[in-house]
This record gives structure tokens, sequence and C-alpha cells, in this order.
């Protein structure tokens, strides 16, 4: 004798409200709120501190207790554990090779200076606001141990959150529905007009951020993972940051990077290590048990995406 069937357990309402919002304005929405809320309050942190006590730089460890929080809850720890699953799916944090993680970091290095390159010229020779050159605080008040802390916290936050707002949960939910082209492209065209509201994000920058926009989500499409491009984003905001705002003197005055020699030497060695990272992940992944967990969460996603019901 068969044992009647048991109805699955109905999906909250809320869950099921949320599911009939459209793919791409979901993912837009959720990107917006990543922003928000990531950004929010690690501003919050530095502004408090350097209000109250400027030499004594407490919020950098506070910053990067806050980010390791955030991270944690966006890979899927935390309430509601209905949504954990697709958020460690949606943030596609996937684990790499130690060979894959160099060429990751050597392709996207020499891609990243030469998408660098491509500001310093603008910068060079383009017709900016004088906001666009200056600093948030008055960093000639502060002491360097400050300003050291400062543009870290401010490197860190800008890597962790805008790349699992981006390439994370807004290329996740455009790729696993419309494919990676379109999502790439949309990516790189929100990135630019979430930065509008920085001085410097004029016309005349259109092209460094376009270039961005392809290198991260190229970088992304390699590796199934947005972990290379933490680093890298993290890294290169540390170091133009303090040259943008004079504390240190700027390589844009470097004829070698005025006049764009900077950018294509770099941009052609980012291509031949790219190759170089595609032949490493395909031998990877055709090796015997070779999936890389991040090319499983891939594939997890993409069937969250078009079975919602399986991923209860």
């Amino acid at each position: 004798m068969q044992s009647p069937a048991v109805e699955p357990h109905p999906r909250p309402f809320l869950l099921r409200a949320w599911d009939a919002i459209p793919v791409l304005i979901r993912a837009i929405v959720i990107c917006l709120v990543i922003m928000l809320i990531g950004g929010s309050v690690s501003g919050a942190l530095m502004l408090v501190n350097l209000k109250m006590a400027p030499a004594i730089p407490v919020f950098l460890p506070a910053t990067l207790i806050w980010l390791w929080l955030f991270w944690k809850y966006l890979a899927g720890r935390g309430w509601p554990g209905a949504t954990s699953a697709r958020r460690s799916q949606a943030l596609r944090a996937g684990q790499l090779s130690a060979k894959a993680w160099l060429w990751a970091l050597v392709a996207g290095g020499c891609g990243i200076a030469g998408v660098m390159g491509i500001a310093f010229v603008t910068y060079r020779y383009a017709t900016l606001p004088q906001a666009a050159y200056s600093a948030p605080f008055d960093v000639a008040s502060l002491p360097a141990s400050t300003l050291v802390a400062m543009f870290a916290a401010i490197a860190l936050t800008a890597a962790v959150v805008e790349e699992a707002a981006f390439r994370g949960y807004l290329l996740s939910g455009i790729q696993g529905r419309y494919g990676w082209t379109a999502g790439i492209v949309v990516v790189t065209l929100l990135f630019y007009l979430a930065h509008l509201s920085h001085a410097y994000a004029t016309l005349a920058f259109l092209p460094f951020f376009l270039a961005h926009g392809l290198l991260f989500g190229w970088l992304v499409y390699s590796t199934r993972s947005i972990l290379p491009g933490i680093l890298l984003h993290g890294v290169s905001d540390f170091i133009v940051l303090p040259m943008q705002y004079g504390v240190i003197p700027s390589i844009g005055e470097w004829a070698f990077v005025s006049q764009g020699w900077l950018t294509l030497v770099a941009g052609i060695a980012a291509l031949f290590a790219f190759r170089k990272l595609a032949r490493t992940l395909t031998l990877e992944r055709s090796a015997p048990n070779g999936r890389h967990h991040s090319e499983c969460l891939d594939i997890l996603a993409t069937q969250a995406e078009n079975e919602t019901e399986s991923c209860k």
C-alpha cells in the first residue's frame, strides 16, 4: 500500500511575489541595495572616526569587520535560510587553483594597467571639473597613517561591494536569463551610470568605464569567479586614489603613460595572458574530476533561475 503523497510546503507569499518580477528588474534592485548598504556603513564608520579622532584610524579595522560580515551574508549565511542557496550562487565567489589564480592575476593585472592608462590619458587631455581632483576629506590635515587607512578602506569597500553587486549578483541574474554577452554589456553600462555621482565620470571617461567593465566581465567569464576581480579592483584603487587627489606624484605625467603607450603594451600583454588563462582552465576542467566548484555554481545558478522550486 502506497503512502499518500506529501504536498510540497507552499513557498512564502513574498518570495512568490518577488519571483514574479522580471529578472532584469530584480537584479538591478538587488545590486542597488547591496551598493547602498555596503557603502553606507563603511562611509559612516570613516566619517564619524575622522570627525571625532582623525589621528586614530579605528575605522579601518571596523570596516574590515563590517565587510567580512557583509560578505558572509551575501555568500549565503544568515536569515532567511530560504534564500541561502540563491545568495551563494549569485555571488559567484568560486575558488580557483593556484595556477588559475596566477594567470588570472597576470591577465587581469595587465588589463587593469592598460585600463588605468586610459584614465591617466583622460585626466591629462580631457576637460574635467575641478571637483574631480578634490578628495572627499581635507587630506592635507590628516596624518600619514590616517591617509593610508583612508585609502585602504575606500579601496577595500569599493572592491568588495562593487564587485559583489555588479559582477556578482547583477551579472549572475542577467547572464542566467540572457547570456554572457548581454550580461556583461548591461552590467558595464549600469556600472558607468552608477558612478555618475562622481565628478570625474563625465562623457570623457566613458571609454575608461567601458574598458573597465569589459575587462572585469571577461575575467569573471573566464574564471567563473569574482575573487580575482576583487583583489585587482582593490589594489588598483589603492594605488590610483592617492595620485588622483595629489597625495603622491601621478604617473600620468610620464610620457609613456600620457601618450597611451602603457595602455597599448599592457593591453597586448593582457591578451596573451588571457589566452594562457583560458588554456589553463580548459585543461583543468577537462581533467577527470576537474570541474571547478565555480563552474558547478554557475550551472546551479542557471538551474535555480529556470527551476526555482529546485533551489528549495
